[in-house]
């Protein structure tokens, strides 16, 4: 109780300011709790709690509600937006951890597009504090977590999973109004993270067999170390894919124990240089974005972890500017596992663990990479390549990726890459790029692009 009123008072100082702390008068929020309402019909407890809440925010916009979970599950059926209100009242939500309480859609339930979401405001932006809980899609929704249309918001310990198979996110943040109606600023993240639940497989690796820059097939030289689902796919990557005309395609064959046998070649394609190409093996329900971030700029981003095996594990899209973000932790396989496609952002401290094909994807004007890490598990890694400069060299103003480390080590992996293709180490960049003090990650030890050197 003493936490969850702590919680309260947080959420009263972030939202009204220092006014809150010296004794002026400022709306005070409903307090809800899931745990005095019971389920009628199709709508679950949670959901009644939260009309009740959602009511209070409507007729106190200043002030807003609070919800407070059970610390257990609280099943949702309705999967009602929080109040957008044009004001900066809004229904706040906290539990008690997010490996305790959690927001479920309920399995006999119709699917929306969010399991909890807030949508664009036209006007003032909602403020609202959530902290501690998990919200589960339950693969029925098309994505855990929507949050748009808010401003100066904190979120504390809160995870978003399990998205429908083939959506687009398991959680996005931002807006998605063409004119930046509920243009996102002054959040405040702190160990968000995004999931799958599903029981998937790991350690295949399967090497490509060439014929004359065809796909002819696949060897499998590791079937894996626990069991692939249906899900189970594998794409060709790597940093000579951009000498393909035509991608070559395949699809994976389950085998014993369902562990990874082989692959059938669908498409062979056409490739004018095979030797950097290879093959990436995922599993779990397929989802582009892990964590998608769309025009939410000015903000502070601590701990965010991506945890599942998607095609992009952290995506900061176009008009995501000027944000501060601290050890990001993108950690199974995505193909991409940051992209950066705005600008001004700083990335602390990152940690790129298990990539697929490329750390970061890097198409904005500038930002910065700092201290930033890699880490793979040494039985499967694939040989990937760290930062890919992907857009027009002339776009490139000020990038700036420093003291770059390795806590692995393998001869093929390859530090940069361009659009044009890799980069020898060491080599020339495009005007506006600039790298100091990069690990080659190969073994040898060496540092390149050191700092000061002619």
């Amino acid at each position: 109780m003493i936490r969850l009123r702590l919680a309260i008072a947080l959420f009263v100082a972030s939202a009204y300011g220092a006014s809150a702390m010296l004794g002026s008068v400022v709306p005070q929020p409903g307090v809800f709790y899931v745990s005095n309402y019971s389920a009628q019909g199709a709508h679950t407890d949670y959901d009644l709690a939260r009309q009740a809440a959602d009511a209070w925010a409507a007729a106190n916009t200043l002030g807003g509600s609070v919800l407070v979970l059970k610390p257990t599950v609280n099943q949702t059926c309705d999967a009602v937006p929080l109040p957008s209100l044009s004001s900066q009242g809004t229904t706040s939500i906290i539990g008690y951890g997010s490996g305790v309480s959690s927001i479920v859609k309920s399995a006999a339930c119709a699917a929306s597009s969010a399991t909890l979401s807030h949508q664009d405001a036209i006007g003032p932006l909602s403020r609202g504090l959530y902290q501690g809980f998990t919200v589960d899609a339950n693969h029925i929704d098309l994505a855990a977590c929507e949050l748009y249309g808010m401003a100066l918001t904190t979120f504390i310990d809160v995870a978003c999973g399990d998205a429908a198979a083939n959506g687009d996110h398991e959680a996005e943040f931002g807006n998605h109004d063409a004119n930046s109606v509920g243009w996102m600023d002054n959040i405040y993240l702190y160990d968000l993270k995004t999931f799958d639940s599903s029981a998937t497989g790991s350690g295949a690796v399967l090497t490509p067999v060439w014929s004359g820059g065809a796909l002819a097939g696949a060897l499998t030289v590791n079937p894996g170390s626990s069991a692939y689902s249906s899900y189970a796919r594998a794409q060709i990557v790597g940093p000579d894919l951009y000498t393909c005309s035509t991608i070559p395609t395949l699809t994976l064959t389950l085998g014993a124990n369902s562990l990874v046998s082989g692959a059938v070649v669908t498409a062979p394609g056409s490739c004018s240089s095979t030797a950097l190409l290879y093959i990436l093996v995922q599993d779990g329900p397929p989802v582009a974005y892990s964590a998608k971030f769309s025009n939410m700029a000015d903000s502070h981003v601590w701990g965010l972890q991506a945890t599942n095996s998607t095609t992009y594990g952290i995506g900061w899209l176009s008009g995501s500017n000027n944000n501060s973000i601290y050890n990001e932790v993108p950690s199974a396989n995505q193909v991409i596992q940051i992209t950066d496609n705005a600008n001004g952002n700083r990335h602390v401290n990152t940690t790129f663990y298990d990539l697929g094909e490329f750390g970061a994807s890097i198409t904005s004007q500038n930002g910065t990479f700092q201290n930033p890490t890699f880490e793979w598990n040494s039985n499967s890694f694939l040989n990937a390549s760290g930062y890919y400069f992907g857009n027009d060299p002339r776009v490139f103003h000020d990038w700036m990726v420093e003291t770059s480390h390795c806590n692995n080590t393998t001869q093929e992996f390859l530090p940069v890459t361009l659009r044009a293709g890799p980069v020898a180490n060491g080599g020339s960049l495009p005007s506006g790029v600039n790298l100091r003090n990069i690990e080659a990650c190969d073994g040898s030890n060496a540092v390149y692009w050191i700092a000061g050197a002619p």
